[in-house]
């Protein structure tokens, strides 16, 4: 059975998709680092995301797929029953991704029954198509992408953060114009919400903040 969460925002949701694993959520979990790597330091909210999963229980190993080769993935992360992939830059993870063939691998995996949790970029990447969420210095083509096609776990685009403040710019003035086409549907995510798919079905979750 496929079964994967992808979240906005990892902290806002993660007890609740623990709850949801029970006593798998023991099982070993590799935490794919790569999409803040782009960065010379870690994100301050990095540290922040790690400790929220620590916290629900989640048993991490850390893992950046950058100059990996495709055999290294596989010898290296078979083994994994699930797999978080952190939030960052997309077309940065999606760059490492087609020189190993990770997105490959992840879909076999996924197949064979991994769970795969996604933060931002990595529910965005789980998608078929990147683009929609690209923005200047961010885009496809800064990377040399041609393709910018996700590991297609999905059908549907993920666009993270939905009205939060400090996205509205970007929103407004990259993501909305850019998705605004007959493609694919696509699924505007509040950092309270994550979308929870099994098999060919999927739902949307609302987790009530705290005080309301």
């Amino acid at each position: 059975m496929k079964h994967l969460f992808l979240t906005s925002q990892i902290t806002s949701v993660v007890a609740d998709i623990a709850k949801q694993l029970g006593s798998q959520v023991k099982q070993h979990c590799v935490y794919i680092t790569t999409s803040f790597k782009y960065k010379s330091e870690p994100p301050e909210w990095q540290p922040i995301h790690r400790a929220s999963l620590v916290s629900a229980g989640f048993d991490l190993t850390d893992y950046d797929i950058a100059n990996k080769s495709e055999q290294d993935i596989i010898s290296d992360l078979a083994h994994y029953q699930i797999m978080f992939v952190e939030g960052g830059n997309v077309a940065y993870l999606l760059q490492h991704s087609q020189r190993n063939n990770f997105g490959a691998f992840v879909r076999q995996r996924v197949g064979e029954r991994m769970i795969y949790i996604g933060s931002s970029a990595g529910s965005v990447i789980a998608g078929p198509d990147i683009t929609a969420n690209g923005r200047p210095g961010k885009m496809p083509s800064d990377y040399g992408i041609t393709d910018p096609s996700g590991f297609n776990l999905v059908n549907f685009v993920i666009l993270p953060h939905w009205g939060a403040e400090d996205k509205k710019e970007a929103y407004l003035n990259y993501k909305i114009p850019n998705s605004y086409r007959e493609d694919y549907p696509y699924i505007l995510l509040a950092n309270n919400q994550y979308v929870e798919v099994k098999d060919d079905k999927f739902q949307i979750v609302t987790v009530a903040q705290k005080g309301i």
